[in-house]
């Protein structure tokens, strides 16, 4: 398997747990050294802990379901980058629909065998 294969996997395997509100499978992919720029404040994250994760998935009634399009993976032997537009889409408990679509890059290290995201950076076309 390609080291672009591998980072594909892991990608699915999470977007995959975020179907299934599993958050401890979702973060299993995060490095403990994780800096995260998301769409949703604060401006930087650290290393995401699963209650965090689990408390916005719990926020679902439906959902959420994340696809992808446009993904390009660029990974040589330890280190991986790649870029995407996703789409999440659901329902919060408290109805209000969700629809958003927002170009997503991660950085990949490998260490000590395995992959593992260091770096997320989220925005929202306006």
């Amino acid at each position: 398997m390609s080291h672009a294969d591998e980072i594909k996997a892991i990608i699915e395997r999470r977007i995959e747990a975020l179907r299934r509100r599993d958050a401890a499978a979702a973060n299993a992919a995060l490095d403990k050294e994780l800096v995260a720029f998301e769409v949703a404040g604060p401006l930087r994250l650290q290393a995401t802990d699963a209650a965090t994760t689990q408390a916005w998935l719990d926020s679902f009634d439906e959902g959420p379901i994340v696809t992808m399009e446009e993904l390009t993976i660029c990974a040589d032997a330890e280190v991986a980058f790649c870029h995407s537009l996703n789409r999440i889409q659901g329902r919060r408990v408290d109805g209000q629909s969700v629809d958003v679509m927002m170009r997503s890059t991660l950085g990949f290290r490998k260490r000590e065998g395995e992959w593992k995201i260091v770096h997320g950076h989220t925005s929202v076309p306006r």
